[in-house]
């Protein structure tokens, strides 16, 4: 008995069919994708959406020895600026160079002795509302060296208990655990001396 394959037209329709139907499988399958590739990116938009509003500059001095006079002697200015609607917390603000050999190029490479931590140019707020702000770090002339040029960074913790820090660079980087509790790890310790930052505006 002889098989029956049919003809060459039912073939290729059947083959047209299957082909068709796979495409349209696969353009799903790719639509599928990219819809959630955006939905992955728009939520981490959402995540750094107040994180991005936060920066802080080397402030220019202007003779005001600063609210750490007497106790650490004269001040660096930092600016600061918080562009979003709300609070940040915990906020860790350092200088650092962004220029010049040997120089800490980040918060964390200050070398701190724990007894003394405050001969390392950084300092703390409780709170950055919204606005433009002025804080102090400890000392001054932190530039002084040859070919030296001065920056700042900011860490705080957002609206969402997420923490940031924001380079010298404007790249903003999270971190793995609380402003306070991460400082710690590079010789930050309390009690704080949280200071509250002056309006420049």
């Amino acid at each position: 008995m002889a098989i029956q394959y049919g003809d060459l037209p039912t073939w290729l329709a059947a083959v047209g069919t299957v082909g068709a139907l796979g495409g349209a499988l696969w353009q799903i399958r790719s639509e599928r994708n990219r819809r959630l590739a955006q939905e992955s990116h728009d939520r981490e938009e959402r995540r750094k959406e107040q994180a991005r509003k936060i920066a802080c500059w080397p402030g220019e001095s202007d003779g005001n020895p600063g609210p750490m006079d007497p106790w650490w002697g004269a001040s660096t200015p930092i600016e600061l600026v918080n562009g979003s609607d709300e609070p940040v917390y915990g906020v860790v603000v350092s200088i650092v160079l962004v220029q010049g050999a040997g120089a800490p190029r980040r918060a964390e490479d200050w070398k701190v002795r724990a007894e003394e931590q405050h001969d390392a140019p950084r300092s703390t707020a409780a709170i950055l509302v919204p606005g433009r702000w002025r804080v102090w770090v400890p000392g001054t002339g932190w530039d002084g060296g040859m070919g030296l040029r001065l920056g700042a960074e900011v860490a705080f913790t957002d609206r969402a208990g997420v923490s940031w820090i924001r380079r010298s660079t404007g790249a903003l980087e999270e971190l793995p655990k609380p402003t306070l509790e991460y400082f710690g790890d590079f010789g930050l310790y309390g009690p704080y001396d949280f200071q509250v930052p002056l309006p420049t505006n």
